[in-house]
């Protein structure tokens, strides 16, 4: 019976690991890791200049990752990316309440994150952007389907 927890165990922390992993955007991930690297004054508010680094870092990520995008969006022809920063940016004004590192912590802001990586990702199909699937997530499937009959091989008593 250890045996078989065990395995549950294991095969769901490959699951939802690789799940976050393969939902997760460039926006989403700045967010968790500027909260989790900059530092916090006594009221909470994050280190700004930590924070813009990270900022400019997720602008990175989303023009290396949807880089036909972005030349559009440069030259002012994909109004969609403009929309999904003013979206982003209401949602955090709503949601946000003052205190950084509480922010950080209760995941609302978080949301609104992972809210404009969806919205960017549905940007760049208006642009005409080709995203090449996620060379991790074939992997991934692989693993999970050997783990799954693994363990269904391994429950099925004969």
């Amino acid at each position: 019976m250890t045996k078989l927890k065990l395995m549950i165990l294991l095969f769901g922390i490959i699951f939802f690991t690789q799940i976050n992993f393969a939902t997760s955007g460039c926006s989403e991930r700045v967010y968790r890791n500027a909260c989790a690297n900059c530092q916090f004054d006594v009221n909470g508010k994050i280190d700004s200049a930590c924070s813009e680094n990270y900022k400019q870092s997720g602008i990175t990520c989303v023009s290396t990752t949807y880089p036909i995008m972005s030349a559009k969006y440069a030259a002012g022809e994909c109004p969609a990316v403009g929309t999904c920063s003013s979206q982003l940016q209401s949602c955090i004004a709503q949601m946000q309440s003052g205190n950084d590192k509480q922010d950080c912590s209760e995941g609302s802001v978080g949301m609104c994150y992972a809210t404009a990586d969806l919205c960017i990702q549905k940007a760049s199909n208006t642009c005409a952007e080709i995203v090449p699937p996620n060379p991790c997530w074939g992997s991934t499937s692989l693993i999970l389907l050997i783990g799954g009959l693994v363990f269904v091989g391994y429950t099925v008593k004969y």
